[in-house]
């Protein structure tokens, strides 16, 4: 356990009114526990890779969001070799701590890695599971609109990692996250990104989420070249950008987790959990038919001009 003199983790004060931002929490209030038997013990919470028809066994859950974590990271890393050891990485969003978790393991010799998330639930146990574990690990329940206010601005950010995250913000926020990472990075520092994205033509006809039935906070849905517009106009530029996983296997991944709600809440689950059950075969489809894909995006800190 932390001591009362060594927080599990540091709250940072918001800066801005946002009404989703509850929304958002409200999606993750539910026990580690129900969500990794949907997930995995793991809990990657932003898709897999499965490799079917080549891998020559069943992949589990937990391999498959390993796998597309890996898959990223060497992207990043292979697009020169001073992307190799960071001396500091930020995950934005970084849930109940899987990324952050392979990020340690990964860069033995960076000297801190940061975790900011809005949910205190899934920071509990990020902070149990991950932190607790290693001590470069520092947690900040923190609004993404507030990255500019992390403490140790003298000290910039090589890396930073935004899996499944952008699919929450409300544009201003996007927008203001994006423009704040870029006063905290480096020039030359690499953005990663993992993001689900949809088609143009999708999004013009599609009909607004009720507030209401949106468990899973899901209400803003983006474009990748609204997304990648923010990046160019904040200061990043997009050194590769993929469908990752393909649609295939993200079909896959969302099924897999509809039938693991009906394997252990046959009956009634909570409402983020019933979201996933009620969408994930149009989500399918949808992915399937290419309106929606889930897109790897790595862009660099331009230098200051």
């Amino acid at each position: 356990m932390n001591s009362v003199n060594d927080p599990a983790y540091e709250v940072l004060p918001a800066h801005r009114g946002d009404s989703f931002r509850e929304h958002v929490v409200r999606a993750y209030e539910d026990a580690p526990s129900d969500w990794q038997k949907v997930l995995g013990d793991q809990l990657h919470f932003q898709w897999g890779v499965f490799d079917h028809p080549d891998s020559p066994r069943p992949v589990s859950l937990d391999e498959a969001g390993l796998r597309h974590l890996e898959r990223q990271l060497a992207i990043a890393t292979g697009l020169g070799p001073e992307h190799s050891t960071p001396g500091r990485v930020l995950d934005v969003g970084c849930g109940w701590g899987a990324t952050l978790r392979h990020l340690a393991r990964v860069f033995p010799d960076c000297r801190r890695l940061d975790g900011i998330n809005i949910s205190a639930e899934q920071l509990a146990h990020c902070a149990e599971h991950v932190r607790g574990a290693d001590r470069r690990v520092h947690l900040y329940l923190c609004d993404a609109a507030d990255i500019a206010a992390l403490p140790d601005a003298e000290q910039p950010y090589d890396l930073v990692v935004v899996r499944g995250t952008i699919t929450h913000f409300p544009p201003e926020v996007y927008e203001t996250a994006t423009e704040a990472l870029a006063q905290r990075m480096r020039p030359g520092a690499l953005l990663v990104i993992s993001e689900t994205l949809y088609s143009e033509e999708f999004l013009a006809d599609e009909r607004p989420l009720p507030s209401d039935t949106d468990h899973l906070a899901l209400g803003h849905r983006k474009s990748l070249r609204y997304v990648t517009d923010v990046l160019r106009d904040r200061g990043f530029d997009v050194r590769d950008q993929r469908v990752l996983p393909s649609a295939e296997d993200a079909a896959r991944w969302v099924l897999e987790l509809k039938s693991n709600i009906d394997v252990h809440f046959p009956e009634e689950a909570s409402p983020p959990l019933e979201a996933i059950r009620s969408m994930a075969a149009t989500l399918a489809v949808v992915l399937l038919q290419h309106e929606a894909s889930v897109h790897s995006i790595v862009a660099e800190r331009r230098e200051a001009a």
